[in-house]
């Protein structure tokens, strides 16, 4: 719920800075992609990265992947309740897989209200998945 508040306080907030900088006759700036969750599966992370995007774009979220072993490979995915409900949810969405000391980045999903996603990441010889809380 707190997640949804934050979004919404946001959007409010970028959608005013819009109307003021359109009142001095500027463009509208899009909001800069922030770092929400980190999760960690021995030594790869998976990253929640979120995104407003202004033009009807709306919010959007993808999973920044790092893999910091040079012994193990680890893949990494976004969890997706469009509907907001997290007991049901669309699980292993824009699935990727990273090998040792490299970096990949998911695609975006969509994540306008209601909708909640958390990223997801496992490390090969890790037995659970460990993932975000829902953004």
């Amino acid at each position: 719920m707190n997640a949804r508040i934050v979004r919404r306080a946001a959007v409010g907030v970028g959608t005013l800075a819009g109307v003021a900088t359109l009142v001095l006759g500027g463009s509208g700036v899009a909001s800069a992609e922030t770092a929400r969750h980190t999760v960690w599966s021995n030594s790869c992370s998976g990253t929640l990265m979120s995104e407003y995007v202004s033009g009807g774009g709306g919010w959007q979220v993808r999973n920044y992947v790092n893999n910091s072993s040079g012994g193990t490979t680890c893949s990494g995915w976004i969890d997706w309740a469009p509907d907001g409900d997290t007991n049901h949810f669309y699980g292993l969405q824009n699935r990727i897989w990273v090998d040792p000391w490299n970096t990949q980045e998911s695609t975006y999903i969509p994540d306008n209200d209601p909708a909640l996603a958390r990223v997801c990441v496992q490390a090969r010889g890790d037995n659970t998945a460990r993932c975000s809380a829902w953004w």
